[in-house]
C-alpha cells in the first residue's frame, strides 16, 4: 500500500483536474500549469499507480477502470479538505476583488446592483474572455462570475449553471435612421453595425440567416455596444442586438422582419463549490436585483 508520506498531494488536485477535463491541455489551464508540467505530474502518478490511469483519444484522454475507482475519493477528499479550511479564518475572508465576465451593456446595470448591495464590499473588475476559455478561467479561480450564451456543460466541469431569462432579439436603431425596415429586402440591404465582444464569429440572427443563403449589409463591427450607440446617433445605421441590450443602450426598437424570432439564451455560471460565500450571496442579490425573474432561494439550493 502506497504510504501517504511519500505522496504529493499536488498530484491529487492534477488527477482530478485531468479526470474532470478529460484532457491533459485543458487540465494544465485549470491548474495554471503548463502542458510539460501536468504531463509530469501524469507521468508521476503513473508510477505511484502503477497503471496508466488516462488513455489517449480523439477528443482528449479517457480514464481507465482504475481513474475512474480512484477519482470519486480523490473528490471526495479534496471536497472534505475544502469544507474543513472554510473554518479557518483566514480561508473564510472573501476576496477583494470580485471578477465578471458579462456583455458590456450589462455592466453598468450589475455594477449599479453591486454597488447597493451591502454583501459587496470589494473591488470589481469587468473583463471579456474568448468563450472557450471562459468556462476553464471560471473553473480555475480567474473568473468568479460568467453570465453568457447558454451552453451544455459536462458533468465533470465542476460548474453550476442557471438558465437566465431568454432574450430576442430586435432591429434597433438611433437618432439618424428615421425608420426601421418594413420587410425582409429592407432589412438586408440597410447598413447594420455587429456588435460582438468577439473577434469572429457568427450571431445568432446571421446563423438563421445563413441557413437560407441570405446575409446582412455589415458595414462595421465593433466591440463596444456603447461605440455602436454613438454611431447610430450619428449614421443612419441600424443594429441587430436583443431587447435587454437596446434598451440599456436607449435605441428605439422595432420586430426583425424574419418569419420566426431569434432568441438569446443566456445562463449564469458558477463554481460548483463557489470560493466564497458571501460573493456568493452577492451574486444572487446582484442577479435578482439587476436582470429579474432570478430566485435567489433556488439558485442558492441548486448551487
Amino acid at each position: 500500500m502506497l504510504d501517504l508520506r511519500q505522496l504529493d498531494l499536488n498530484l491529487l488536485l492534477a488527477f482530478d483536474a485531468i479526470y474532470h477535463q478529460r484532457s491533459i491541455t485543458r487540465a494544465a489551464e485549470v491548474m495554471c500549469l503548463s502542458q510539460p508540467a501536468m504531463s509530469n505530474a501524469l507521468r508521476r502518478l503513473r508510477g505511484l499507480c502503477g497503471d496508466p490511469l488516462f488513455i489517449k483519444s480523439h477528443l482528449g484522454v479517457t480514464p481507465t477502470l482504475a481513474a475512474h475507482r480512484l477519482a470519486e475519493h480523490v473528490r471526495s477528499a479534496l471536497d472534505s479538505l475544502r469544507e474543513g479550511l472554510r473554518l479557518v479564518p483566514a480561508a473564510r475572508e472573501p476576496s477583494a476583488l470580485l471578477r465578471i465576465s458579462c456583455l458590456d451593456c450589462l455592466q453598468p446595470m450589475l455594477l449599479d446592483a453591486l454597488l447597493e448591495n451591502p454583501l459587496a464590499e470589494r473591488q470589481v473588475r469587468f473583463f471579456q474572455p474568448r468563450r472557450r476559455d471562459a468556462l476553464a478561467e471560471l473553473a480555475s479561480g480567474k473568473l468568479d462570475i460568467l453570465i453568457d450564451v447558454d451552453q451544455p456543460l459536462s458533468r465533470q466541469s465542476g460548474l453550476y449553471k442557471q438558465p437566465l431569462p431568454v432574450d430576442r432579439y430586435v432591429f434597433a436603431y438611433g437618432d439618424a435612421l428615421e425608420r426601421p425596415p418594413r420587410s425582409l429586402e429592407e432589412y438586408l440591404a440597410l447598413p447594420q453595425i455587429q456588435v460582438s465582444s468577439r473577434r469572429d464569429g457568427l450571431s445568432p440572427v446571421d446563423l438563421q440567416l445563413g441557413v437560407k443563403g441570405l446575409r446582412r449589409n455589415i458595414v462595421a463591427s465593433v466591440q463596444s455596444s456603447l461605440a455602436a450607440r454613438l454611431i447610430a446617433d450619428r449614421q443612419p445605421f441600424g443594429l441587430s442586438l436583443p431587447s435587454r441590450v437596446a434598451t440599456m443602450l436607449g435605441l428605439r426598437q422595432a420586430p426583425l422582419p424574419l418569419p420566426q424570432p431569434v432568441e438569446l439564451p443566456l445562463a449564469l455560471y458558477l463554481e460548483k463549490k463557489y470560493r466564497f460565500e458571501r460573493s456568493r450571496e452577492a451574486a444572487m442579490k446582484v442577479l435578482q436585483q439587476a436582470l429579474g425573474d432570478v430566485s435567489p432561494d433556488v439558485l442558492a439550493r441548486r448551487a
